[in-house]
C-alpha cells in the first residue's frame, strides 16, 4: 500500500455519542484505566488526553481507512454503508472489552505515524529475525532487530551465524559520522560500527546532535534519554568485536550484540524491549546466563529470554541443570514446527515448512524476517458461543486488515505479502474456567478456530490476497 494513506473513514456522530457517557468496565480494581491514561491515550490538539470512547473511534476509523484505501487502489468495489455497520459492531466489542487490537495498535492507529510517515511494523507485536545468512550482510539482522524493536515490536533472533564470518581489525583511516537525531540515525550508527569489522570502514561518533535527556519525543512519546544509551552500545559493539579479532564470530558475540541493542532501546526511552534468542545446545550457550562464569553479560544477559533448539530425543541432563537454576533455557523443537502446523495436527503437514524460530513470547512460529500481529479475544466477556463467534469475526478482520500495510524492509514484504500471518490469541482464561469450565473452554477455542478459517476464505477473496 502507498502513503500517505489518502482515503477517510468516520464513524457516525450520533453512533458515537451514547458511548461518551458509558462508563467503561475497566475491572482490575481501576489498574486497567490507569494503563490505559498512562500508556495509550494520546494528546488531543487541545491538551487533553483522549478518553476510551475516543481512542476506539480513533482505532476503528483507522483500520477501515485501511481497508478503503486498499480496496480503492485495486478498484474491488467499497461499500460506505455495509463498512460504516461493521465499523460500529467492532467498536462496540473493542469498548466493551470483548476484544482488544494490541497496545501498539492502540497508540498508532489513526495517527500520522501509519498515515503520514508509514512506520507500519509499529502495529505488529512479534517478528523473528535470523542470522543465518550473516555472510550475505553481517550488520543487517541486527540493525533490523534494533528497527523493529525501537518500533515496539519484540524481536525473536537466532545465534545460527556463529562460526560464519571472520571478524577483522577496522581500518586505519577513521571518518566522523555525524549521528542523525531520529531512529535512522541511531541504526546508521550501529551498522557502521558493525560493518567496520567485517572490511567496512571505519567510524568515530559525533553525538552532538542528539537531542538532551529529557526532551520530548513528538512521535511516539515520553521524552528522550539523550545519547549516552547508543554510546554504551557503541562501546559493547566495539570491545564484543575487538576481543575476537582474527576469529570467527561465535554465540557468544552475537548474544552481546543483540543483547546490548535491546538493552539500549530500554534506556532509550522506548517503554519495553522482548527478545528470544534462539541458540544451539552447547556449553558455550548454555552458560550465557551464567554469571559466575560470565560475570560481564549480567549487565546485559537480561534482555533475552534464551532456548534452544532442541533435537528429538537428545540428552537434556545438562539444559535441565541450568532450568532448574534459573529457569532458562526453554527448550523449541523448531523440527517439530515445520513439520506441524499445530499442536494438535495429528500428521505432518509441512505448512510451515520455512519456519526456523518464534518471537518472544514462542506462541508464534515465524520465517527470518517475518511479522505477526495480535488481537486479543477475551471469551469470559461473551454472554454465549454465539457472541465469542461473532467477536472472531472483527478480531479476524482487524488483523488481517493491518497485513495490508507494506513495512519498510523490502525482505519482510516478501514473506509477509506470502503469508499475512496474523494471531488470535485469548485472555481471561482462569476466569473463564471458574465460570464455565474447562471442558467448554477447548470447545469454543476448537469451534473459533475452524471459524476463523471460514473467515480467512471469505475476507482474503474480499480484499484479493
Amino acid at each position: 500500500m502507498k502513503f500517505p494513506i489518502e482515503q477517510k473513514f468516520k464513524l457516525s456522530d450520533g453512533f458515537i455519542e451514547k458511548y461518551k457517557t458509558m462508563k467503561p468496565n475497566w475491572g482490575f480494581g481501576g489498574l486497567g484505566e490507569f494503563v490505559f491514561m498512562r500508556t495509550y491515550s494520546r494528546l488531543k490538539s487541545d491538551g487533553k488526553n483522549e478518553a476510551w470512547y475516543e481512542t476506539v473511534r480513533r482505532v476503528v476509523e483507522g483500520i477501515y481507512a485501511v481497508q478503503k484505501q486498499h480496496i480503492e487502489d485495486y478498484r474491488l468495489g467499497w461499500n460506505q454503508a455495509k463498512a460504516q455497520k461493521s465499523a460500529q459492531e467492532m467498536y462496540d466489542r473493542i469498548f466493551t472489552f470483548k476484544m482488544l487490537g494490541s497496545g501498539r495498535a492502540l497508540w498508532s492507529l489513526g495517527t500520522d505515524i501509519i498515515n503520514e510517515k508509514g512506520l507500519t511494523e509499529s502495529l505488529y507485536n512479534c517478528s523473528f529475525l535470523s542470522t543465518q545468512n550473516i555472510k550475505d550482510n553481517v550488520s543487517e539482522p541486527f540493525v533490523n532487530a534494533m528497527d523493529f524493536l525501537m518500533l515496539g515490536v519484540g524481536v525473536g533472533f537466532d545465534t545460527r551465524g556463529a562460526g560464519k564470518v571472520i571478524i577483522k581489525e577496522p581500518k586505519e583511516k577513521v571518518e566522523t559520522f555525524i549521528i542523525p537525531d531520529s531512529r535512522e540515525g541511531w541504526n546508521e550508527s550501529v551498522k557502521l560500527l558493525i560493518d567496520s569489522f567485517f572490511g567496512g570502514g571505519n567510524y568515530d561518533f559525533d553525538y552532538s546532535v542528539i537531542r538532551p535527556a529529557g526532551a520530548p519525543i513528538k512521535t511516539f512519546g515520553g521524552v528522550s534519554a539523550g545519547y549516552k544509551p547508543l554510546k554504551q552500545l557503541h562501546d559493547t559493539i566495539r570491545k564484543t568485536l575487538s576481543s575476537s579479532i582474527g576469529n570467527p564470530i561465535t554465540e557468544t558475540n552475537i548474544a552481546d550484540i543483540i543483547n546490548a541493542i535491546g538493552v539500549a532501546v530500554v534506556s532509550g526511552n522506548v517503554r519495553r524491549s522482548a527478545e528470544l534468542l534462539v541458540g544451539s545446545n552447547t556449553e558455550e550457550f548454555l552458560d550465557l546466563k551464567n554469571y559466575k562464569k560470565n560475570k560481564e553479560r549480567a549487565k546485559i544477559g537480561w534482555a533475552s529470554n534464551n532456548s534452544i533448539d532442541a533435537e528429538i530425543g537428545m540428552d537434556y541432563s545438562d539444559v535441565v541443570k541450568r532450568i532448574s537454576d534459573n529457569a532458562e533455557p526453554g527448550i523449541l523443537w523448531i523440527a517439530n514446527m515445520q513439520k506441524y502446523g499445530r499442536m494438535r495436527d495429528t500428521e505432518a503437514n509441512f505448512k510451515d515448512k520455512r519456519v526456523i524460530g518464534v518471537n518472544p513470547c514462542a506462541e508464534i512460529t515465524l520465517e527470518d524476517k517475518e511479522l505477526c500481529n495480535l488481537v486479543e479475544l477475551i471469551p469470559s466477556n461473551h454472554t454465549d458461543i454465539e457472541d465469542f463467534k461473532q467477536t472472531i469475526k472483527y478480531a479476524y478482520l482487524f488483523a488481517k486488515t493491518i497485513t495490508l500495510l507494506n513495512t519498510n524492509w523490502s525482505e519482510t514484504n516478501k514473506v509477509m505479502l506470502r503469508n499475512r500471518r496474523i494471531g488470535l490469541s485469548i485472555t481471561g482464561i482462569t476466569q473463564f474456567i471458574a465460570e464455565r469450565g474447562t471442558k467448554e473452554l477447548k470447545q469454543w477455542m476448537a469451534d473459533g478456530y475452524d471459524l476463523i478459517e471460514k473467515y480467512d476464505d471469505i475476507y482474503s477473496e474480499w480484499f484479493a490476497i
